[in-house]
């Protein structure tokens, strides 16, 4: 099928390569006296462009997508008649969708050849608007996506409307609580406020079962003649039938004494924290049995004892070796949310998810939301270490999958400081301006006038530095003629402790970062209150562990629709396919020493 595939490809590409070919021996066999046949000559020229367009829509159809992109490269819009240039912007536009591009795909639907569409059938309309609607999407802007889909909703049947209304909500709570409140008070669409009320009661309630249930049916009463009203996304009529069989007893397997203790603690003190406000707050709270897993190499017989004590749920274990040694179990009968990943990647399988704080996950979601705002071209800063290249190299692996170029690496020694300055020298190829001047200083008695200079081919850097690396990196690329580079960065790079002074080294940096660590809220305060010392030396734990407490009830929510996001202290929360939940973090910037929530990227801020 593959062959056959591949051989009806060169027939289609030699075909679209004969007929351009064809049209330029055509054009050169022309005298400008034959002015006559013009109209016939123009007549051929648009044939031979409808057989290429069909060329790249065959390709398009057999998925050999960058021999689609080869073709249209060649062709020239301004020579098109209308139905032609339609063809050729909507083809253009598939491309980028299917390449993931967003932000390209909006060039070509909404941009400067919008207006071909406005004459289409019905049909047609409705194809581009959702396409339109699904490149907002990967674009990373969710409410521009929503109106798209709002509008459309009424013109949708049967499960493509059902698919849209699902995508409404999913977007809806991506769009930031703030920017909906703000929202409400300014629409005037009846369907858009009856959306973005549903959306605060899950940006506000989702974290309680109980009244986020009481929220959605007092909001179907007061919007009845609203679409969601009479059928609600899937992910939220499921709610109900999970309120009815929420666990009544939960097991905690954590390393309580031995090298991990301290760390088990933290996520413990979380856990406890989120149970003791659920309980102020009057919701129902499960009975809680800790069970310590230094006690035992065997984590499958502790699993085991803790279903004979009567849990129904687990959370932990947290050690990787554990982690996977429980995923390997032959029955998993209840419920297990591990804290941490397995070393090696599991398939998804019933009553098995991974939560933790991976790295890799934040260079991830760096590198698709810089590309999603244009930058193509990136210097990789990384320290020389086993940490480094493994985070580095999980954005370096997304980048290029999308297409983008790694201008260069380079991975600095972090226990020699004295090295920085060589190792950005040689990263900037400033070393290569010095070494010209000198050459050209030796062949020349004069002095010359010389002013360093580095590469020009770089849209970004992706920093990986922890605090006091980043403080001395930053002031290096500002003096090598780098200040005007926008540098991104994982949440390593700021210690979660306001130090104004010392952070203006890593002035106008913008990462990505935890709300817990950027926020100081209530629940903070009472787990400063409750357990200092967790908070002080482990904060991020803390946070994994309200956020475990948080999702532990509605996992068979998420299994089931990847379209849930839960709003916790280490990020926005959903799940993948393989059952892995899913961390979107905030972006912050280091402003006058200060680091300050960003809310939203540069090019989600134009969203409307």
């Amino acid at each position: 099928m593959r062959n056959h595939s591949w051989s009806l490809t060169l027939q289609i590409i030699s075909l679209a390569t004969i007929t351009l070919l064809a049209g330029c021996a055509t054009q050169q066999a022309v005298s400008p006296s034959e002015s006559d046949s013009a109209q016939s000559e123009l007549t051929g020229n648009y044939a031979r462009i409808d057989q290429q367009l069909s060329a790249v829509d065959a390709l398009i159809e057999l998925e050999q997508i960058e021999e689609a992109a080869l073709l249209l490269d060649g062709l020239n819009i301004e020579v098109m008649n209308t139905d032609q240039q339609t063809r050729f912007v909507r083809y253009n536009a598939n491309i980028a969708l299917i390449n993931g591009d967003g932000q390209v795909a909006l060039e070509w639907l909404s941009g400067e050849y919008a207006y071909l569409f406005d004459g289409l059938p019905l049909d047609d309309q409705i194809k581009i608007g959702l396409n339109r609607a699904l490149a907002n999407e990967y674009a990373g802007k969710p409410l521009a996506a929503a109106r798209e889909r709002i509008f459309l909703a009424p013109l949708l049947d049967d499960e493509v409307a059902e698919r849209n209304q699902d995508q409404i909500w999913f977007n809806l709570q991506l769009v930031p609580v703030e920017q909906i409140q703000t929202l409400v008070k300014l629409e005037s669409s009846p369907d858009l406020n009856g959306w973005l009320a549903l959306a605060l009661i899950g940006h506000t309630q989702g974290d309680d079962l109980y009244k986020m249930l009481a929220g959605i049916e007092s909001w179907q009463k007061q919007y009845r003649s609203h679409p969601a009203a009479k059928s609600l996304p899937a992910s939220l009529q499921i709610l109900k039938e999970i309120a009815n069989s929420q666990p009544t007893h939960v097991g905690v397997l954590l390393p309580l004494t031995g090298p991990l203790a301290k760390a088990g603690s933290a996520i413990r003190d979380g856990i406890i924290t989120a149970w003791y406000q659920a309980k102020l707050r009057g919701q129902e709270v499960p009975e809680l049995s800790f069970f310590d897993t230094s006690s035992t190499d065997n984590i499958v017989n502790l699993y085991k004892q803790a279903i004979t004590s009567g849990v129904q749920t687990v959370i932990g274990p947290l050690a990787k070796s554990r982690v996977q040694q429980l995923s390997m179990a032959e029955e998993l009968p209840i419920p297990v949310l591990a804290l941490n990943y397995a070393d090696k990647q599991v398939q998804a399988r019933e009553n098995f998810y991974q939560f933790g704080l991976a790295p890799e996950d934040e260079a991830i979601q760096i590198a698709h939301d810089i590309w999603q705002e244009g930058v193509r071209h990136v210097l990789v800063l990384a320290p020389n270490s086993d940490w480094g290249k493994r985070v580095s190299d999980a954005f370096i692996s997304t980048w290029q999958n999308k297409g983008g170029v790694i201008a260069n690496k380079s991975l600095f020694n972090a226990a020699r400081p004295d090295l920085y300055l060589s190792s950005i020298k040689s990263a900037l190829n400033v070393n290569t301006s010095e070494t010209r001047h000198t050459q050209l200083q030796r062949l020349i008695d004069s002095p010359l006038v010389f002013e360093t200079r580095r590469r020009q081919d770089i849209d970004a850097v992706f920093m990986l530095a922890f605090p006091a690396q980043a403080r001395q990196l930053k002031p290096i690329l500002n003096y090598q003629r780098a200040s005007d580079l926008p540098i991104v960065a994982t949440s390593s790079i700021y210690s979660g402790v306001k130090d104004k002074a010392r952070d203006k080294d890593i002035e106008g940096v913008r990462f990505v970062e935890t709300p817990w660590r950027l926020e100081t809220n209530y629940l903070k305060t009472q787990v400063n209150q409750a357990f200092p010392q967790s908070l002080a030396n482990h904060s991020s734990l803390v946070a994994l562990g309200l956020d475990a407490y948080k999702i532990y009830n509605r996992l068979p929510q998420m299994a089931v629709f990847q379209d849930v996001r839960i709003n916790g202290s280490t990020g926005t929360l959903g799940m993948s396919e393989l059952g892995r939940i899913q961390r979107t973090l905030d972006w912050a910037i280091i402003d006058n020493g200060i680091a300050t929530r960003v809310k939203n990227t540069d090019l989600a801020s134009n969203d409307q």
